[in-house]
């Protein structure tokens, strides 16, 4: 009898033994499990962070800082309509000024576009070349339109655009950002 009763004792003392350790295994794995969803908690409110976060300068690429660079140069503070985006386009060295006229002058460097859609801005468009020592050539382009010189129409564009080179200053500001966002 004393060996059942001491069999009993030990049989409940490993039952109990069991319970705890399944009592401590779970508390664990609910923390590791708490502490996966703290940590990917953090992820997203850092992610919704970083998301919030106000663009840079240093988040665009240099040649669209730079095309907002020379725009403001030439333009002056006066920053277009902000639902009416720029754009940039890349002129080949050799290309013709009026690509329908034959006898149009060329182009003689790799020359880049800034140019708008706002049809009340006669003068939406500048041509440039960006030079090494942060200087840019400045194509100051006329107006597309024919004139009468004598007896035949000659187009304005068959002659080079007078050239003016330029000093940009590289100083980043609230309405260069602005205009560097308004570049597609």
């Amino acid at each position: 009898m004393k060996k059942l009763i001491w069999a009993l004792r030990v049989g409940i003392v490993l039952f109990g033994a069991c319970l705890v350790w399944e009592q401590v295994q779970l508390e664990r794995h609910t923390s590791q499990r708490r502490t996966y969803h703290q940590r990917r908690l953090q992820r997203s409110t850092a992610a919704t962070f970083k998301a919030i976060r106000q663009p840079q300068l240093s988040d665009f690429p240099a040649a669209k800082v730079e095309a907002a660079q020379v725009w403001l140069h030439l333009k002056g503070t006066r920053v277009i309509n902000e639902a009416t985006p720029l754009h940039i386009r890349k002129i080949a060295a050799g290309q013709r000024i009026q690509p329908d006229d034959p006898h149009s002058a060329v182009y003689h460097h790799q020359m880049t576009q800034i140019y708008s859609d706002d049809l009340q801005d006669a003068t939406n468009s500048v041509i440039y070349a960006r030079n090494a020592d942060n200087t840019v050539l400045v194509a100051h382009s006329r107006s597309g339109q024919r004139s009468q010189v004598g007896p035949v129409a000659q187009n304005v564009h068959t002659a080079m655009p007078a050239v003016q080179k330029m000093k940009i200053s590289a100083k980043p500001s609230a309405t260069l950002l602005k205009v560097v966002q308004l570049i597609i």
